[in-house]
């Protein structure tokens, strides 16, 4: 059975507030029954990426304070979270800084795996990742907003829902301080600590510098990584111009990882408790977590939601499937090929191997309707 993804679109038809896409998708969260899907008193994580310092293409305060004001209708109440990225004080500033904090959003801003990013319970994966440990914050909520800014990966190619609850949702690391059971795990699935090719690397320190656990030295110009420390989560391989760090999995492996991952937190939830809303704006090549904010490869498409993460993401691959790149972008001049979207494209990685084997584990269907919201 076909899922619904509802489609409101970025275009204004005049210069009234409702026909614009704020304006649009305030009208729509009045019309959507969210009292189906959340109970009166819940408190309900609405789960983001608060983004980092320099990437300033994060979802706009004001959608995230109107998803606040409905889910507080219903009546229930949110908080917006998402675990640690870089260490929880960090990011909570950074969030500050980005207009994510309780003044601007009218709802508390808090880290889902707390401040040292071990609050959590463990929750079954799959056959891959077995079991990991998902952020408490998410597996103790009866119900869930999931808010993402559509961006690229990398690595996953697509930072759709599913990632968003996958990488954003699954801790950083067990509450023992463990990597192997937390979010790590999906990057180093097969060996314990990044490769190094010392006839590659220029000595440009990128990677020690991106580190959000500073682990990484030089000592005799030799990359050194010290295992305690380091959180596996493969930003320096994603950094390093010359391509002489790599994390040791395979594109598909990587890519099943993600989807058991998401698994492993929507299977905390009942059936019809979460919905996914993906933001199609700003969408830029990397992931949020970068300390940047590089142009936009296409035009904004809207907004789609959802309570189907893989309907909701293989309609994302589909709307960017057929749009021409933006001037200016990394996108720029490159060529259109039958059934791949943009990202897949500019990072030469087949992007939907992500929603077929979410669809394969049951975390949803890829086929779905759209309902255009004009």
């Amino acid at each position: 059975m076909a899922s619904t993804v509802y489609h409101i679109s970025p275009h204004s038809t005049s210069f009234n507030y409702e026909s614009g896409l704020q304006g649009k998708f305030e009208q729509f969260l009045k019309d959507f029954e969210l009292a189906k899907y959340i109970e009166k008193d819940d408190l309900v994580p609405l789960k983001i990426h608060l983004g980092g310092k320099g990437a300033f293409r994060t979802i706009r305060p004001q959608f995230v304070k109107q998803v606040v004001q409905s889910v507080k209708q219903v009546p229930a109440k949110p908080f917006v979270t998402d675990s640690v990225r870089i260490p929880a004080y960090d990011y909570l500033e950074v969030a500050k800084e980005a207009g994510y904090n309780h003044l601007t959003l009218d709802a508390p801003v808090v880290i889902a795996d707390g401040m040292y990013g071990k609050d959590s319970l463990k929750s079954r994966a799959g056959e891959l990742l077995g079991e990991v440990y998902v952020a408490s914050a998410l597996y103790e909520a009866k119900s869930m907003v999931v808010l993402t800014h559509v961006k690229g990966h990398i690595q996953a190619v697509l930072g759709g829902a599913i990632k968003n609850i996958s990488m954003g949702g699954v801790s950083n690391e067990s509450h023992h301080g463990d990597w192997h059971e937390g979010r790590g795990k999906m990057h180093f699935l097969m060996g314990d600590i990044m490769e190094w090719d010392e006839d590659k690397c220029i000595l440009c320190y990128d990677c020690m510098k991106v580190c959000p656990a500073e682990c990484i030295t030089f000592p005799d110009n030799i990359y050194t990584v010290d295992k305690d420390k380091c959180w596996r989560c493969g930003r320096c391989a994603r950094v390093c111009p010359e391509d002489a760090i790599h994390v040791p999995v395979t594109h598909e492996k990587f890519m099943k990882a993600v989807a058991e991952g998401a698994n492993a937190v929507a299977s905390t939830f009942e059936p019809n408790r979460v919905i996914y809303v993906n933001f199609l704006t700003e969408m830029q090549p990397e992931c949020d977590c970068m300390p940047i904010a590089d142009n936009p490869v296409v035009q904004d498409q809207g907004i789609l939601i959802s309570d189907d993460p893989v309907a909701i993401d293989t309609a994302t691959l589909d709307i960017l499937s057929d749009v021409e790149p933006l001037p200016g972008s990394r996108a720029e001049g490159i060529k259109k090929k039958e059934g791949w979207d943009i990202f897949s494209l500019l990072h030469q990685k087949d992007g939907r191997l992500q929603v077929m084997e979410a669809e394969k584990i049951g975390l949803g269907t890829m086929d779905y309707k759209i309902e255009k919201i004009e």
